[in-house]
């Protein structure tokens, strides 16, 4: 074998050896960026309660929301209380629950066909998530049991969404309180949504 063709395979060696820890790293690379969480910095605050236990929406933000956020925060208010009561006197039906946040996000009346067909689309390939729609409840901010937000805040990194809350409740009746944190991921593309992730942070799901 000649100097030439012994170069030849050393430099073929070489060349795959760089290839491979070049893929390597871009796959270890890419792999740490889609388990890595959020950091602090990215999440931005959507609401909370003030002093007074008032709930205050960040408005200018939720302007500026994409649907694919709108679904993930829809979602999460569908079965969390906050601040709801009757626009005007309550139908029979139960149909005309005004509940702040959910109208803040543009989706109408609590459990309406204008809230629901809209998660509908956009998670309709989420059948678990689907399923839980069909238990849409409505409860009234002057129920004697009830959950509520705390804070909400979500980050949004390349096709992830992240979510974050605190929620509380009460059941007078018991009398019995709680609350709880939790952590949720979706992910999504310019026609829908799923989530991927959920886990509870502290406390308990009610």
């Amino acid at each position: 074998m000649n100097l030439r063709v012994i170069f030849s395979l050393l430099l073929l060696i070489l060349s795959l050896s760089v290839f491979s820890q070049t893929k390597n790293k871009s796959t270890s690379a890419t792999n740490k960026e889609a388990t890595n969480p959020a950091s602090q910095e990215d999440y931005v605050t959507v609401l909370w309660l003030d002093k007074n236990r008032n709930l205050q929406l960040n408005d200018d933000f939720i302007k500026t929301i994409t649907n694919q956020q709108r679904a993930a925060l829809g979602y999460i208010a569908t079965s969390i209380g906050n601040e709801c009561s009757w626009d005007g006197d309550e139908k029979p039906d139960k149909s005309n629950l005004k509940c702040k946040f959910l109208w803040a996000l543009n989706l109408g009346y609590q459990c309406s066909d204008t809230h629901l067909s809209f998660l509908k689309k956009w998670f309709k390939e989420d059948a678990a998530l689907l399923q839980n729609l069909q238990y849409c409840s409505k409860t009234e901010s002057s129920e004697k049991s009830q959950d509520f937000f705390i804070v909400l805040k979500m980050a949004t990194l390349n096709n992830t969404i992240r979510i974050i809350y605190t929620a509380a409740g009460f059941d007078e009746k018991t009398p019995q309180k709680w609350s709880w944190t939790e952590e949720s991921t979706y992910s999504f593309t310019k026609n829908g949504i799923k989530q991927i992730h959920r886990r509870n942070i502290n406390g308990g799901f009610n």
